[in-house]
């Protein structure tokens, strides 16, 4: 039988099916290609398929059409070329090609050990406490300021800041320099089948890096996550890097998100809970004015014990709200300076808990921005027999530089005092950017905490012999001097106006 041969203009479609019509008139121009792929004399489903091939089109999940499925045209797929012959495939949160990995988006933003307790535990079996489970504010300062950042792409930036707790060395303080580590994770992959990551070793070796404790292993299961809290779980390990017969529970506490500050794009972020701990009262300083509710003023220009030269008032060119904030501002008035003392006496006081006010500050010569606390038994004991906790002081021409201190004693001719202080790094200002200044206060204890890393705390058994006043209600102080006897006086080198804004104040118990 002789062949049919067509020519390469032979092709016309129809509606619904393609037709070959033998095109007589140009049989002369002969393309030398036979469409009876199968070979049977007959032209079916399989020769018109391969007919579309010639055009780079395939059947690819032969179903007998050619649609969709079986191309990619998709330039951000992760299967896309120049010459698509398969349907479109993306990367899934793990970075796998056709995957169907998720990424918990909750993970995404920076953590640090909580202060709570319990923020590791430890025991022979997963999940037990039985060897171990720590106590508030318990762990050491070279861990409380390890911090661990997941990344919107999946990676893990580790901060030790310098130093680590080793496991391995009897829990010595050393220096430690691992960051950035690469990280798998595992879907479904944890001890109970939630999902987990690994940390992969780094420089060949499983000393770098690690979450929590070094002996912790190298694979973390995400028990859970949820705004605020980061709990994980894993399997111990020894100094070679072998499982080992301990399970640890960590629980973090986020601080940062992957965008920054969600109000205002700077500064360190105020939490809105803790573990374990409820929010009693706040203010958020919504609204245009103060909420008289919560704060009432100090007035005058009496020099308030620390020869002092501002005149406190109440008016809205020293104390202001608006977009979410408040505002205290000191001005220069001709040869004198005006400034806001609001207080929260007889309004709002408050007996143990955690107290958290995030603010930017003022700077400058003779500048002296304060959030503190009186006993609310001032007006009838008086000062310091009433007890002062000063959450946060800053003398201006020490912009870097907040101390936190306690005042008491029965009496002036006794007052007694004690603190510390804590600076930013890198020449950084607390005028550059919000900052959250916190105290843990707890029955015949107080920790102080800038950005929730602790740099003093103080007991009853510090009270040289006086009375410890800090086991009765307080209330809350919030002001800027101008001048007095620690911060100096203004001069030609101090600019006016400068402002204290308050994002918040929080109460968790």
């Amino acid at each position: 039988m002789r062949k049919l041969h067509l020519s390469c203009r032979c092709l016309a479609f129809a509606v619904g099916a393609l037709v070959l019509v033998p095109n007589l008139a140009a049989a002369q121009t002969d393309c030398e290609w036979n469409p009876d792929f199968e070979q049977d004399y007959a032209i079916g489903i399989t020769d018109i398929l391969a007919i579309l091939g010639i055009f780079g089109a395939v059947d690819n999940d032969q179903d007998g059409l050619w649609d969709v499925n079986d191309l990619c045209e998709d330039t951000t797929a992760c299967n896309y070329d120049a010459n698509p012959t398969e349907a479109c495939l993306y990367e899934d949160a793990f970075g796998v090609c056709g995957g169907d990995g998720f990424f918990p988006e909750l993970l995404i933003g920076s953590w640090q050990f909580t202060t709570a307790a319990g923020a590791i535990v430890v025991g022979p079996d997963p999940y037990s406490d039985a060897w171990y489970s720590s106590e508030a504010n318990g762990l050491q300062s070279a861990q409380y300021d390890d911090i661990y950042t997941f990344h919107l792409d999946g990676s893990l930036t580790t901060n030790y800041n310098g130093s680590i707790i080793d496991a391995f060395t009897n829990y010595a303080e050393v220096a430690y320099n691992c960051s950035s580590p690469a990280t798998q994770f595992l879907p479904g992959g944890g001890t109970s089948g939630e999902d987990a990551f690994a940390l992969l070793a780094g420089n060949g070796t499983c000393a770098c890096p690690f979450i929590g404790t070094n002996d912790a292993g190298l694979v973390y299961d995400i028990v859970s996550v949820d705004e605020s809290t980061l709990v994980l779980h894993a399997q111990g390990d020894n100094a070679d890097c072998n499982a080992a017969g301990l399970f640890f529970t960590f629980t973090f506490t986020r601080i940062a998100d992957d965008t920054g500050d969600a109000e205002d794009g700077e500064g360190y972020p105020a939490a809105d809970s803790y573990e374990g701990m409820t929010l009693v009262w706040s203010d958020e300083f919504d609204g245009n004015s103060v909420n008289l509710n919560n704060w009432t003023y100090d007035l005058g220009a009496s020099g308030w014990g620390n020869n002092e030269w501002q005149n406190y008032t109440n008016t809205s060119e020293n104390s202001s709200v608006a977009d979410g904030y408040l505002t205290i501002t000191a001005r220069q008035e001709g040869s004198g300076y005006t400034s806001a003392r609001l207080k929260s006496q007889g309004l709002q006081s408050f007996q143990y808990g955690r107290m958290d006010i995030r603010a930017k500050l003022p700077q400058g010569q003779g500048i002296w921005p304060a959030l503190w606390m009186l006993g609310e038994n001032f007006s009838s004991t008086g000062w310091p027999a009433c007890g002062e906790i000063d959450i946060m002081e800053l003398v201006g021409h020490q912009p870097s530089t907040v101390h936190g201190t306690a005042h008491w004693g029965s009496s002036w001719d006794v007052h007694q005092y004690t603190g510390s202080s804590t600076t930013l790094p890198n020449g950084e200002t607390f005028s550059d950017a919000f900052h959250l200044f916190s105290v843990i206060w707890e029955e015949n204890h107080i920790t102080w905490l800038m950005d929730d890393q602790v740099f003093f705390s103080i007991d009853n058994n510090q009270m040289n012999g006086q009375p410890y006043p800090f086991n009765a209600p307080f209330f809350f102080i919030m002001n800027i001097a101008v001048g007095g006897n620690w911060p100096g006086y203004p001069d030609a080198s101090t600019e006016f106006p400068q402002q204290m804004v308050v994002d918040c104040v929080r109460v968790f118990q």
